[in-house]
């Protein structure tokens, strides 16, 4: 098991988003998805790293196409769980690094709100992010969220209380 997979199946990924700071990520996010649709017909959309669903599942159910991919199986579970079968969204387990199973310029939006924080090396970033170059359209958005990885790891050591375990490690 990757330590992706070992973090998320552990991780109460659908509390962050639901608490305070995870409302306030969620309102500013939907306001530039909005910005980014208006005036496009019929918009297609490309979730990658689409974790629990929160915006997939969101904006499916506003009746936008939309492709989630996620690469944690626990992560998709909870997303499809949200799904009543009335929503026009494909859900794929799948890789930032390699689209390769989507077509080139598909999409009018394409979302990276997660996978750049796990992306370590220069390549790699660079990689997921030619990978939502070529599936989007020409002209169309590319929403990315990246930030430092320290808090992460902060949060990991001292708010989740593993100072022990990581020490023990070493």
């Amino acid at each position: 098991m990757s330590y992706i997979e070992d973090y998320y199946n552990g991780y109460d990924e659908e509390g962050r988003l639901l608490s305070r700071h995870g409302q306030v990520e969620y309102l500013t996010t939907m306001k530039y998805i909005r910005e980014c649709l208006a005036g496009v017909s019929e918009p297609k959309i490309l979730e990658v790293g689409a974790g629990t669903g929160r915006y997939s599942v969101t904006l499916a159910k506003q009746g936008y196409r939309m492709t989630a991919v996620e690469l944690i199986a626990h992560n998709l579970e909870l997303l499809r769980s949200k799904l009543d079968g009335s929503e026009q969204l494909t859900t794929i387990q799948g890789n930032a690094l390699d689209l390769s199973a989507l077509p080139d310029g598909a999409y009018d939006l394409t979302m990276l709100l997660g996978p750049m924080y796990h992306l370590y090396t220069r390549e790699n970033k660079l990689r997921a992010l030619a990978e939502a170059v070529r599936v989007t359209t020409p002209g169309g958005y590319i929403l990315a969220a990246y930030c430092m990885n320290e808090p992460t790891v902060i949060q990991y050591i001292f708010g989740q209380r593993h100072l022990q375990e990581v020490l023990e490690r070493n």
